[in-house]
């Protein structure tokens, strides 16, 4: 047998990995049938580090460690670190037999006066390239809903690029989920996940370490930070073997703990809709959005030209300029309820609106606060106190409310029930909330602990709640909630968020941080979230798009894209003006952002397009796009686009802001759902000029199906068109897809 001196071993026939005697640091991990040594060189490897007000650090004064093997078929190796400032840190990993899975678990036991913030374990150092080269070697991590990085030891940069300390969304650290997985295409990988069903405070990192290699690991937050105050996560880390079969592989097992969790206990959408649990109108009517458009002055002509050529009522989260003193993206922002109330939304364009059958909700700035404003003195007394030493790149310079305060409570409450009074929304909208607000406040008059990640985040759900129940009770029927961005453990009480991802890279925000790799394709967004919760919820507005011929071709693309992963494609209006009707377009002096005039004409051929996808949502599509699971899509070969982009929707002082490029696309935008066990849709829809023919190998007894039937969706509004399918002697089946339209192959029992 192979001798690995100085390691403690955990083996079963599956898996190798080697705890160091000496130092308890991760050195050796394989996968026994492959031969895959995962682990370059683990010379210099850290086993834990600790976070105090004095920063991390791995020093220990002394070590011990021992198997124990209490557990029937599991062998375990528990590890006690001692350092000189009487904090012992523990961990322990363990095998069971047969599994292809290592489970670890730490605590920290502090005996000092310091103050613990954050425990850093387990750390996985020196990883190396799984492929040749790297060249297939990918990270896929739920980073905003899902980013994929191909040859991460080669574009990841040490202190720059990659993910550690995450920005902007917060949720976990930037990720929506607790996963992130290291494969090689088709030859093996590792999977990462924090199986915590209650939302504790961590991060989740990957990225090249100072060795020059990449290095995962899992940090910790301190629920109570404080003298003699421990730190003890009662939720193990997670890493399995992968074969590397795409990022998928790693999706079906989060998947498989993650939907058996209290933010699905709801159940599905098509449950709940049969239930009457949810607002259908959401689900089953809107075909496409709108995020910013004024709500104080008159935007008729644009409302009743966007309904003139979609044919579908359109949700509307109104732009913040509906409230008594400003709410902007530069002069400021309410503070009490008196800075809310009177209301000063633009009759007309409700009127509009309702006219129309569209629905809409007003835009709120919902946990920050203008402490010099109204209720100042209560604010303040509320107000979330951050740690020094945040671990994000972002600064948090803004005014929060903590959301545990009970002030806060009772104003969310009553503000949002006043004003379901007052002005009849048919929704909310949450701007900066708990979905990109660190999950923590070191106030101690609170009467929550200082750090507190799960009492925050137990604070924003609570808030939710109450607001929601709050409103509803006034309207008399499902009023949905929406926010930036997504954290799954929000599921059971947000029903829609915006993200921005899906329009990279002409879009702003949440992709910045690898925005280069999203410019040369190295990385790509990947509809992680919906594949993992879809079915579940919540409904995603993305693409940060005008109706303008200006913002380039691939407008096209990021539409079909958006629909095709269960999304709703949104036309945005926060930092530029809206097309020009007429060669007239919105006056910035009623903006709520100081934007540049443009003159961009609207496109009634782009608006066509976007009407075909959102007559698709509604009709056809709509019990896969809204309801479905999504299923792995299949794998054919397809013609590459070059596509154009000019990106000019943002802050103008922003590097990004008329920032322009090129970017390689597949003229094929594929996805595929099932709609409970009844039927499974098969999405193909071509961006480019031309028509396409497609050979592709679909097997409807894979599914569970027998029967195959097609058809092409196009800008024609008098329906649809028979596909003639034609199955091939390879088993392939060949079709024709015409330009800039959707086929639909559909397989039923």
């Amino acid at each position: 047998m192979e001798k690995h001196p100085g390691l403690m071993l955990l083996r079963n026939e599956r898996l190798l990995a080697g705890i160091g005697m000496e130092d308890g640091a991760v050195r050796l991990l394989r996968d026994v049938r492959t031969g895959i040594d995962y682990i370059a060189n683990a010379a210099s490897a850290e086993p834990f580090r600790l976070e105090t007000d004095a920063g991390f650090s791995s020093e220990f004064e002394s070590f011990e460690c021992r198997r124990d093997d209490t557990a029937p078929g599991e062998a375990r190796i528990s590890l006690t670190w001692r350092t000189r400032s009487d904090v012992a840190v523990h961990g322990w990993v363990s095998l069971a037999q047969g599994a292809d899975s290592l489970d670890f678990g730490c605590s920290a036991d502090n005996g000092s006066e310091e103050r613990l913030l954050s425990l850093e374990y387990p750390i996985i150092p020196n990883l190396k390239e799984i492929t040749e080269g790297g060249e297939d070697d990918y990270v896929a991590h739920a980073f905003a809903t899902g980013l994929k990085v191909r040859n991460p030891l080669k574009h990841f940069v040490h202190g720059e690029t990659g993910w550690r300390y995450a920005p902007y969304p917060e949720s976990f650290s930037g990720a929506s989920m607790q996963f992130f997985a290291y494969y090689g295409m088709n030859k093996g990988g590792l999977y990462f996940a924090a199986l915590d069903s209650e939302g504790y405070a961590k991060w989740l990192n990957f990225y090249k370490n100072a060795e020059g290699f990449l290095e995962a690991s899992f940090i910790h937050g301190c629920e109570e930070m404080g003298a003699g105050k421990g730190i003890y996560p009662v939720y193990p880390v997670r890493i399995s073997l992968l074969e590397g079969r795409d990022w998928h592989e790693a999706a079906d097992l989060y998947k498989a703990w993650a939907t058996g969790q209290k933010w699905c206990a709801r159940g599905t959408l098509a449950q709940r809709r049969r239930s009457g649990d949810t607002a259908a109108w959401l689900h089953d009517e809107i075909g496409a959005a709108t995020f910013g458009i004024n709500a104080g002055s008159d935007r008729n002509p644009w409302l009743r030209k966007y309904r003139e050529l979609i044919p579908t009522p359109i949700f509307h989260v109104l732009g913040p300029d509906w409230t008594n003193e400003p709410q902007t993206f530069y002069r400021g922002f309410p503070g009490g309820f008196d800075d809310w109330f009177p209301t000063r939304f633009h009759a007309g364009n409700l009127a509009c609106l309702r006219e129309m059958g569209d629905k809409f909700a007003p835009f709120e700035f919902d946990y920050l606060y203008h402490f010099d404003g109204a209720d100042g003195e209560l604010g303040r007394a509320a107000a979330q106190k951050m740690p020094e030493r945040i671990k994000s790149v972002d600064a948090y310079a803004f005014p929060f409310l903590c959301p545990a305060h009970p002030y806060t409570h009772d104003f969310h409450v009553r503000r949002d029930e006043t004003l379901q009074r007052t002005d009849d929304v048919d929704a909310i909208y949450y701007d900066i909330s708990a979905n990109n607000i660190l999950k923590v406040c070191m106030d101690e008059t609170h009467g929550h602990p200082v750090g507190a990640g799960k009492a925050i985040e137990e604070a924003y759900r609570r808030n939710y709640a109450d607001t929601k129940a709050a409103m509803e009770a006034v309207a008399g029927r499902h009023v949905p909630l929406g926010t930036e961005m997504m954290n799954e453990t929000l599921l059971g009480v947000i029903d829609y968020y915006q993200a921005r991802a899906g329009g990279q890279p002409a879009a702003p925000l949440e992709g910045w941080p690898l925005r280069e790799l999203l410019k040369t394709g190295a990385a790509k967004l990947i509809p992680m979230f919906a594949y993992v919760y879809h079915e579940y919820g919540a409904v995603r507005l993305d693409g940060w798009g005008k109706l303008v011929e200006e913002i380039g071709s691939l407008y096209y693309f990021t539409v079909a894209r958006t629909y095709l992963w269960g999304g709703l494609y949104e036309l945005n209006y926060e930092y530029s003006p809206m097309e020009a009707l007429d060669g007239a377009e919105n006056a910035a002096e009623e903006h709520y952002y100081p934007f540049e005039a443009r003159g961009y004409a609207f496109s009634e051929e782009r608006a066509r397009y976007l009407a075909m996808y959102a007559r698709l949502r509604t009709g056809p599509a709509n019990k896969y796009w809204a309801y479905g699971t999504m299923l792995k899509p299949l794998e054919f070969s397809g013609p590459r686009l070059r596509m154009d982009w000019f990106h000019y929707n943002h802050g103008t002082k922003s590097k990004e802001y008329n920032d322009s490029g090129e970017l390689d696309t597949d003229a094929i935008v594929h996805s595929a759902w099932r709609y409970e066990e009844e039927s499974v849709g098969l999405f193909f829809a071509n961006v480019g000029k031309e028509g396409l023919i497609l050979r592709v190998l679909i097997e409807p007894e894979r599914y569970g199906m027998s029967g195959m039937a097609a058809w092409a969706y196009s800008q024609d509004e008098h329906g649809p068109a028979l596909v003639r399918i034609e199955r091939l002697t390879s088993g392939e089946t060949e079709f024709y897809v015409p330009a800039r339209s959707v086929v639909v192959v559909e397989l039923t029992i």
